[in-house]
């Protein structure tokens, strides 16, 4: 009997100090490593843009910054050369303006066929929409819903980072990203994000 106690208590003790010794290298994985987000300087973009920043480097302990860009197609070249790790895009754009293709006006669909072009022409990922569609985006009757495009190369070195980000995933309705634009003509753009993000217990 005594003999089984003290193996019971060898076995909790190697756990406790196997637990003690992995949970932080698990914890520190990312810290050392920068992630480089572009947004252009509209209240929309900027929010959403912090909003990732602040969601990555505070579950992850990665260095993220948040760089300007001056429009769709100078993010989307960057973000091909590896000067950016990832921008919020729309649908629409992403179709009709960056691919060349015509307008489609069923989300869903969209979104399937932006997916796959991305992927298989640029090696770039759209992950989850953030849960808007936004008309003011877009012209001629294609949908814009906004979602996070990341580099295919980045979600390899960083394997937790789609999952992470797709947690914002159908979380922001046009009503709530509105309200969101005007919080941040009030306050800075990064206050506004960790609201939201605390607020939805998301940090």
């Amino acid at each position: 009997m005594k003999f089984r106690r003290l193996c019971n208590n060898l076995l909790l003790m190697s756990l406790i100090l196997f637990s003690l010794t992995v949970a932080p290298l698990t914890a520190s994985a990312c810290v050392g490593k920068t992630l480089v987000i572009g947004a252009l300087d509209t209240p929309q973009q900027q929010v959403l843009a912090q909003m990732l920043s602040i969601l990555i480097s505070e579950r992850t302990g990665t260095t993220v910054k948040v760089v300007p860009v001056e429009s769709h197609e100078s993010a989307h070249e960057a973000v091909l050369r590896a000067d950016l790790d990832m921008y919020v895009e729309y649908t629409g754009i992403g179709l009709v303006e960056l691919l060349k293709q015509p307008a489609i006006s069923d989300p869903a669909e969209l979104y399937k066929v932006v997916k796959e072009r991305y992927n298989q022409q640029h090696n770039l990922i759209w992950l989850e929409p953030f849960g808007f569609n936004d008309p003011r985006q877009v012209t001629g009757g294609s949908a814009a819903e906004a979602a996070p495009v990341v580099r295919k190369d980045t979600l390899k070195k960083f394997p937790a980072l789609a999952r992470l980000i797709n947690k914002l995933g159908g979380s922001i309705d046009l009503a709530t990203m509105e309200q969101l634009e005007q919080e941040s003509q009030q306050s800075s753009s990064r206050d506004v994000a960790r609201k939201f993000l605390k607020d939805n217990r998301l940090i």
